[in-house]
């Protein structure tokens, strides 16, 4: 079969761009030709606008004391590419893609000489509303495929930490949801959110994130092709996307505790590594800290012990769902039992996967 898979636009994120991966290469091993969407961030000003917006930015500047660049667009663009760099070269060796798309205009004219059998959309938060605003959440539930005659999916998609979305949209996307020939999603949350819009056909399964369907050994591989150092052995890695003082004081406390130095990187802290040097520092690391779901996911799969230091601004339903699915005491995460949660991250594998064979059908 032949499949279009649609997620949140690209970025440097360790976990999107492996959970990516992950979903590409299963896809694959079933047999099926998936090329995912090339959906980039479009930093670009509409002619009509720029005037008005240009002025407010300068007299924000040079009256104000702002420091504002003038072209706010290019600057983004340019800091973007500069952040994106390791991750594209992954991208280009591992992923299948489309040319750069950045609006669903771009989406529907890459697509349609195609001739897709099947789309599917997920994994990550590509039904919570403030994160879809590329291309808008009705085509996030495939709204701009209406007129083909195709299989719709949608695997181990997340809501966040959104609340729930007004009548009003709920009443509008609801004949999008009917099209779909499946649905899982990846918080348990979700399917009483569902529930409640009234979206019960076809019914949701809750699913593994795309990520945990692969073994430690194919993320060994990974490591193996890439050019990787030993930074983390005998040393905690800290992966932290948000970084507070709270945070460094916690990290400088377990140095003490447990004699051991901390290796730190975040997605813009100024040490960056490379997606299987990422990898390689889970793996080769003492213990993970770490505010991130998949920084969470990785230290499973590689039988690490961590601590989770829990992330309000990006939700912690996701990772208090793992926890949950993976039968894990969100106090004892440095003590556990890893032949039992192994056991069960293999049980759910074959409820995942059963979803998808039966959806591709």
């Amino acid at each position: 079969m032949k499949i279009a898979l649609l997620n949140l636009p690209f970025d440097n994120n360790y976990g999107g761009n492996l959970q990516r991966y992950a979903f590409v290469k299963v896809l694959q091993n079933m047999g099926h030709d998936v090329v995912h969407i090339n959906l980039r961030r479009n930093y670009h000003l509409l002619w009509y606008r720029r005037p008005l917006s240009y002025a407010k930015r300068l007299v924000r500047k040079y009256f104000m004391g702002d420091d504002l660049p003038v072209n706010l667009e290019r600057h983004l663009s340019e800091k973007a590419e500069q952040d994106n760099w390791q991750a594209e070269i992954f991208y280009a060796k591992y992923i299948p893609h489309t040319k750069k798309v950045y609006d669903i205009v771009g989406i529907c004219e890459t697509c349609r000489s195609r001739a897709f059998d099947a789309y599917i959309v997920g994994s990550d938060q590509v039904w919570r509303y403030d994160m879809t605003k590329s291309i808008g959440l009705n085509n996030y539930l495939l709204d701009f495929t209406k007129h083909q005659n195709v299989r719709r999916i949608a695997y181990a998609v997340s809501m966040g930490n959104q609340t729930r979305l007004s009548g009003r949209l709920v009443s509008k996307l609801t004949k999008s949801y009917s099209r779909f020939s499946a649905v899982s999603v990846r918080e348990q949350s979700a399917l009483e959110i569902l529930k409640s819009y009234g979206w019960e056909y076809p019914y949701a399964t809750w699913v593994l994130d795309p990520t945990l369907l692969l073994i430690p050994t194919d993320y060994s591989r990974l490591i193996a092709d890439g050019v990787t150092e030993p930074q983390t052995i005998g040393k905690f890695f800290c992966y932290v996307l948000d970084m507070s003082d709270a945070i460094r004081s916690l990290i400088a406390e377990k140095e003490t505790e447990y004699y051991a130095e901390a290796y730190v990187c975040g997605l813009h802290s100024s040490v960056t590594v490379s997606i299987e040097q990422w990898l390689r520092n889970i793996s080769d690391s003492r213990m993970v800290i770490t505010d991130s779901f998949h920084g969470v996911v990785f230290s499973i799969l590689f039988n690490k012990p961590f601590l989770f230091l829990g992330n309000e601004v990006r939700g912690n339903a996701r990772v208090d769902s793992l926890f949950e699915m993976l039968g894990i005491d969100r106090t004892q995460t440095t003590s556990l039992d890893w032949k039992c949660v192994n056991y069960k991250i293999s049980e759910w594998r074959v409820k995942s996967f059963d979803f998808l064979i039966n959806s591709l059908k």
